[in-house]
């Protein structure tokens, strides 16, 4: 059975957008945006900020806007051990341990920069931004690159992980927040994935694509919201954002390698086999009612807050309902734009992704909890 005949279950209402915001000039310019922003008397310090931001958020941001507007982040203030006072006071080879090198402050000014910019994408949701917020990401790689020429050009990411690593005290709330700034790196790499794949993919298709794009975006976005949300609601458990960062890393990590056999279908013909089953509507229906209950539920009592209101329950769930009919259906429109053996392997690759939402195939990339 070909795999897309899923999309016949569902139904969707379904414009290529070039990988750039309202500005084509280059990361480096030198117009700030905040500096395009009049913000009225009686905004002070951070209420200007968030003004200034929520101005320039109004419209499509381009990548020279996030690099303007990530000047401050609190990475380092998450940090117990960072440039913690008492501890060098009392212990000397603490200090000596623990001090802050050129090299470190680069690293952190570099995480700084990707986390503060990501959470500038993450208020408008859009799509096209998270392309964008890639590219200012590279250019803040190269800056880094520039500050610090002695480290290979592959290590950015290295170097992130060694800082946190030197500067944390391995406290739950610590290894909560460095799981956060990793499944971000992790999500960069899907991103910037995407944007080069964007770029590579034929131009009679690119249109398509890019719809396929800012489906997959909105899709991993309701999944990502229903387990958090609604289906995982322990909210007493201390390693609850650890855990959830840990599973939105794997979607990213599953979604690269998915793209690279996407790759070998569309520009090298390589043919794909279905390595599942066609999940059919009433297992998909079963799985999102499945996974729309707390966990422990049985636990809680009738009126504990950490059970999800109903309206959100019913939000989350008609957000992935939805979403995930746009995918299907931008799925099945690429496919059909494709050479019939091309298309068919594109098919059954996108019946297999399925199939892995509702676990009913192991992951392309195994992956272990931190």
């Amino acid at each position: 059975m070909k795999g897309i005949t899923i999309a016949i279950l569902f139904s969707a209402s379904v414009l290529f957008i070039a990988c750039g915001g309202r500005s084509a000039s280059s990361p480096d310019n030198d117009v700030n945006p905040r500096d395009t922003v009049n913000v009225p008397e009686g905004y002070t310090g951070e209420d200007s900020i968030a003004y200034i931001e929520n101005a320039v958020l109004k419209s499509n941001i381009s990548a020279e806007d996030l690099l303007g507007l990530a000047e401050v982040h609190s990475v380092e203030d998450r940090l117990f051990d960072y440039n913690n006072e008492e501890k060098a006071e009392d212990n000397p080879e603490y200090a000596k341990e623990h001090i802050v090198t050129h090299r470190d402050s680069s690293a952190l000014r570099l995480v700084n920069r990707i986390m503060r910019m990501n959470e500038l994408v993450k208020q408008n949701g859009k799509a096209n931004d998270k392309l964008q917020w890639a590219v200012a990401v590279n250019a803040a790689i190269d800056t880094f690159f520039v500050e610090e020429p002695t480290i290979r050009k592959d290590q950015a990411f290295e170097e992130i992980e060694r800082v946190t690593s030197k500067f944390s005290s391995d406290t739950q709330s610590e290894m909560n927040f460095i799981s956060y700034i990793y499944a971000t790196l992790d999500y960069y790499k899907t991103i910037e994935a995407y944007r080069q794949w964007l770029q590579a993919v034929p131009k009679d298709i690119r249109a398509l694509a890019q719809e396929e794009y800012e489906a997959w975006h909105d899709l991993s976005d309701a999944r990502f919201n229903l387990w958090n949300d609604v289906s995982y609601r322990r909210e007493w458990y201390s390693m609850k954002p650890l855990e959830i960062e840990g599973y939105y890393t794997n979607l990213s990590e599953n979604r690269r390698a998915e793209l690279n056999v996407e790759r070998d279908i569309i520009l090298n013909g390589k043919l794909y086999k279905q390595k599942g089953q066609t999940v059919t509507a009433k297992e998909w229906e079963k799985w999102i009612a499945d996974n729309s209950v707390p966990e422990d539920l049985d636990m809680m009592e009738k009126n504990d807050t950490r059970i999800p209101s109903d309206s959100i329950v019913t939000d989350r769930v008609n957000t992935l309902k939805t979403t995930f009919a746009r995918w299907l259906k931008a799925r099945q429109d690429l496919a059909a734009a494709l050479p019939k053996e091309q298309g068919d392997s594109y098919d059954y690759l996108t019946a297999d992704m399925h199939s892995r939402m509702t676990g009913k195939l192991e992951a392309i990339i195994p992956y272990d909890y931190y």
